[in-house]
């Protein structure tokens, strides 16, 4: 087979016209021969949208086979994916210019041109339509938008607001978390000097001279850290990080990330101040230890024991609610019920409270509790709690403002008589009250049963 192109006739006017033009017979003579030498396919179309014509290229490249000479091209399964190609070549022979489609041909991508030939035999007259292979090329181009978009995906899933600078410090792009946590616009800030930014929170000369010492390549950027008044947000720290980059036609360009660690160095600080708290407050407590273990009288070693254990543990419940107030103090109602709940539930027979919601510092706190250990052992060895029908009665008050009453009523018990010496209980009540808090106490001890009234500065 010399050709696919099996009919001259239709070339007929192309062949004349190149004949009367400026390209010379000898090139012309076979205008088959010359086409079959193109790697372009060349499809040639008459006004009905026969096909008269194909080179070897267009039978190679979109399978067109002899039988369809003659036939239609709106048949053709190459040309299935132009569906207005009627409209296309009717256009294109009136106006007499050609014009360019795209065409997707099974995995391959086309530029389809179509253009006139024969204009002036209108007889004669039809479209040539050549098809440049751009598959590579769309490839190519779909790889670069998917590895932008995936870039910006990248940098926008990023929670650290995040800014790309050029090499004299100009905002390039940035991600979602640096517009919300500036506030500002892609465009209200494209090209803008970074140094402007946040209030002027990065118009700093260490900042600018470790950037372009980074970018010109002398040195490798180091963590910086900054504390700012930032508008909007108050008083905040930031440590930033950069990594140099270049991309082809862009040149040196600056990864710069903003790291907001506020929050972070708030609670180090708070650490640290409960860690000193800490310390003093276990300072205090072993200093309490010492001094209870130290004044604790008994007959025997194990009610020696019992006392100290007791006095411990008043400490232990008391310190479990500074733990839960992160240090802030105890509440009054839930020291009490702690403290008393080993006697019996509170609001049922012996024990009944009642007051308003106070929340005790914990030196206050810690004083209050072994206050009443003190009273609840005492009652327990010879009050109303000594007794089947014995009843405490805790309540407290805020009279004035800074100003914490307690009361502590005991009735249904055994007759009480005053003791005849100081124990260890009353000096510690009195100790911890007067001398400490610099409050005041007054034990009755009424026949029916002890009253205690404690005053204390809050």
């Amino acid at each position: 087979m010399k050709s696919l192109i099996e009919t001259r006739a239709g070339w007929a006017a192309f062949h004349g016209e190149c004949e009367n033009g400026q390209i010379g017979n000898s090139i012309m003579s076979d205008p088959i021969e010359l086409l079959d030498a193109l790697d372009i396919p060349i499809l040639v179309l008459n006004r009905d949208l026969a096909v008269v014509g194909f080179n070897q290229a267009a039978a190679d490249v979109l399978g067109l086979v002899p039988s369809d000479m003659g036939g239609s091209a709106r048949g053709l399964s190459a040309l299935t994916g132009l569906r207005n190609l009627d409209d296309f070549c009717s256009h294109v022979i009136a106006a007499g210019n050609s014009s360019r489609h795209d065409l997707q041909y099974g995995d391959q991508s086309f530029v389809v041109r179509i253009a006139p030939f024969g204009q002036s035999d209108p007889t004669n007259s039809g479209t040539v339509l050549s098809f440049a292979n751009v598959t590579a090329f769309r490839a190519s181009l779909d790889r670069a938008i998917y590895e932008r978009e995936y870039t910006k995906a990248i940098l926008n899933a990023a929670a650290d607001p995040l800014v790309v600078l050029s090499a004299d410090l100009r905002v390039q792009t940035a991600n979602r978390a640096f517009f919300a946590y500036f506030r500002v616009s892609r465009e209200t800030i494209q090209n803008l000097p970074f140094t402007t930014l946040g209030n002027r929170a990065f118009d700093r000369a260490d900042l600018r001279k470790q950037l372009t010492e980074m970018v010109a390549g002398h040195s490798d950027s180091q963590p910086l850290e900054i504390d700012h008044d930032f508008p909007g947000s108050g008083r905040r720290t930031l440590v930033l990080n950069a990594r140099p980059f270049s991309l082809p036609g862009s040149g040196h360009l600056i990864l710069l990330s903003l790291q907001d660690i506020t929050e972070r160095r708030r609670s180090e600080e708070q650490i640290a101040i409960l860690a000193r708290e800490a310390e003093h407050r276990a300072k205090n407590v072993l200093a309490t230890v010492q001094a209870m273990v130290r004044l604790t009288q008994s007959d025997t070693a194990k009610g020696l024991k019992h006392a100290i254990e007791g006095r411990i543990q008043a400490l232990a419940n008391v310190h479990r609610l500074f733990v839960e107030s992160q240090w802030m103090g105890a509440e009054i109602g839930s020291l009490v019920t702690d403290e008393l709940a080993v006697y019996s539930q509170v609001g049922e027979g012996h024990v009944q409270i009642g007051g308003p919601k106070v929340l005790l510092e914990p030196s206050v706190a810690q004083a209050i509790a072994l206050s009443l250990h003190e009273l609840a052992t005492n009652a327990a060895k010879y009050g109303a709690l000594s007794a089947p029908d014995g009843k405490i009665h805790v309540e407290w008050s805020r009279p004035a403002e800074g100003r914490l009453l307690l009361r502590w009523t005991e009735t249904g018990g055994p007759a009480v008589k005053p003791p005849t010496r100081q124990g260890f209980g009353t000096r510690a009540i009195e100790s911890m009250i007067r001398g400490q808090l610099k409050g005041d106490v007054r034990l009755d001890w009424r026949i029916e049963g002890l009253a205690c009234e404690i005053a204390l500065p809050t």
